[in-house]
Parts: structure tokens; sequence; C-alpha cells
């Protein structure tokens, strides 16, 4: 399961409004320079992130709670996203220049495979839009540690 901490933002009807912070640690990498997601994340103006999810708790508006998604719901969703119109892109290229010579159809076919293979994955994605297993859930409600809670003593 992987799990982020959040704030409750609203309830209602079974979903909770979570804010999530984005997390990074691109500060300490140090092929940070040379990386996309350094640079996706400095154009970012914030890096607060909303989300609906579903919850069966008992959760308040205010509290701090923990959202997770299954491991194998983020490799499926991975696999139609990344894999399938990559797929499109090469069988696209390839088929082409199987059947002919001609260099301008091999890149006609990439393109058209790897749109063809993004509008796929774009309808699967918007078919398990509504379907739970593809959607965070709270799991817990993050208690306050010990050493967080203040004391008060009567002198």
């Amino acid at each position: 399961m992987i799990e982020e901490n959040g704030r409750v933002l609203a309830v209602k009807n079974g979903f909770a409004e979570i804010e999530t912070i984005r997390t990074s640690s691109c500060t300490a990498c140090r092929a940070r320079h040379g990386c996309g997601h350094h640079a996706v994340a400095q154009m970012s103006s914030s890096n607060r992130m909303k989300m609906n999810a579903l919850c069966d708790l008992d959760v308040l508006v205010g509290q701090e709670v923990v959202v997770g998604i299954p491991e194998d719901t983020l490799l499926k969703a991975s696999i139609w996203m990344y894999l399938i119109p990559l797929i499109g892109l090469i069988g696209g290229a390839t088929l082409p220049s199987l059947i002919n010579n001609d260099p301008i159809l091999p890149v006609m076919g990439a393109l058209l495979g790897f749109s063809g293979g993004f509008l796929f994955a774009r309808g699967k994605a918007e078919g398990v839009s509504g379907n739970p297993d593809f959607m965070p859930k709270v799991l817990r409600v993050k208690t306050v540690e010990r050493s967080q809670i203040s004391i008060y003593q009567h002198p």
C-alpha cells in the first residue's frame, strides 16, 4: 500500500476531500540538474494537491489522515498510461518499415501509433474513473504522538 499524509477539507457522501503536501527529495539528489522530475517540480508554484478519497471512517474537517492506494493499482495505471502508448509508437514505426522502404511512413506510423495508444489509454482511464479499486482510500486517522501533546499542570 502506497500511503500519503493529508488533511481533511470536507466530508460528503462517503468521500473525503483531502489536501496533501507534495514532498520531493530533489534538493538532496545528486542527479537533480539532469532530471526531468526536478524541472517539473520547479515549474509548479504550489506543492499542495487536493484529491477525493473513499472514506468509511468517521473523520472531521481538519483532521490529519493517512490516504492509500494499492501498489497493484498504481502498476496497472502505469502500464495503461506508459506502456500502451509506447507499444503504439514502436508498432506504428515498425510495421510500415516492414512493408515499404519509404522513410516518411515509419515516422507517420509512429505518430499515429502513439496517438492511438494514448487515446486508447485515455479511454481506459475514463472507463475506470468510477471504479473504487482505482480510487485512493482513507486508511486511518493519524494519531498525535505523546511527545507532541502539550501537558498542563496546575501549580
